[in-house]
């Protein structure tokens, strides 16, 4: 177990795609909210400073916090499941799934390593994001962080961490389908599916959409009417996908 967590680590840590998802989420992401509000401070009256006026609840930790977690809940769900859909499905890809059974590393174990490195990656990502956000917010003048900048910060990191989860059937498509492409083509179809369900109104008990109007993208007052157990929902979805994507990698055979 130790020798596959240390391989697909190596292998991650390595990876183009991961490198840039993690910049994507953990830089990016609080940049974007930092120059967004920095605009709207700058009371410029410029056409891009009213565009994200309408975009920012608030113009002190409330706002940059707030649109971090918004960006969050679509960048995350995007980069993290680019990089699960590659961790699991570039050995197809690239035709080494077979040599793997010439180690003594069972495949389950090789699968429990990635399903590890995976959600710790991406949970870190996403708690560097909060704290980088902070870090934002320090420069561009709002101070030392106060409580609710906290509370926001810990926000960013909660809508991340769901993220991850949602992002684990990912890595039982792109097994069973043997290739990254069609868990990207599925990951695709499920944004396309959760802006119709949260367009009929059934945003908030559907796993993949609870997060992001959690996050204040569907408004403060539709944030204010997700309860935990919605949120909550994207645990059995992570849960049951990691245990199927350990199953399908114990029984694998070579194709």
């Amino acid at each position: 177990m130790n020798a596959a967590l240390h391989l697909e680590w190596l292998k991650a840590r390595r990876a183009t795609t991961v490198r840039a998802a993690t910049v994507i989420l953990a830089v990016l992401v609080p940049a974007m909210s930092a120059g967004l509000l920095a605009v709207v401070r700058s009371d410029s009256g410029s056409s891009l400073a009213r565009k994200a006026t309408a975009l920012l609840t608030d113009t002190g930790w409330a706002g940059i916090t707030g649109f971090s977690a918004q960006i969050m809940s679509v960048a995350g769900l995007l980069g993290v499941g680019i990089v699960a859909s590659w961790v699991f499905g570039r050995e197809f890809t690239d035709g080494t799934f077979g040599a793997l059974f010439a180690t003594p590393t069972p495949l389950g174990s090789v699968a429990t390593a990635k399903l590890l490195i995976v959600t710790a990656w991406g949970v870190l990502t996403s708690c560097l994001a909060a704290l980088l956000t902070l870090a934002a917010g320090v420069l561009i003048g709002l101070g030392v962080p106060d409580s609710d900048a906290w509370v926001g910060a810990g926000r960013i990191a909660v809508v991340g961490a769901l993220t991850v989860l949602l992002t684990l059937p990912l890595a039982l498509v792109a097994s069973f389908a043997r290739g990254y492409l069609p868990a990207i083509s599925a990951l695709l179809a499920l944004v396309v599916i959760t802006q119709v369900v949260v367009a009929l109104g059934a945003g908030s008990w559907f796993p993949y959409a609870a997060p992001g109007i959690w996050s204040g993208l569907g408004g403060p007052e539709l944030a204010d009417t997700v309860t935990a157990p919605q949120l909550l929902l994207a645990l059995p979805v992570g849960v049951t996908a990691a245990a199927g994507t350990w199953l399908w990698w114990q029984k694998a055979t070579v194709p």
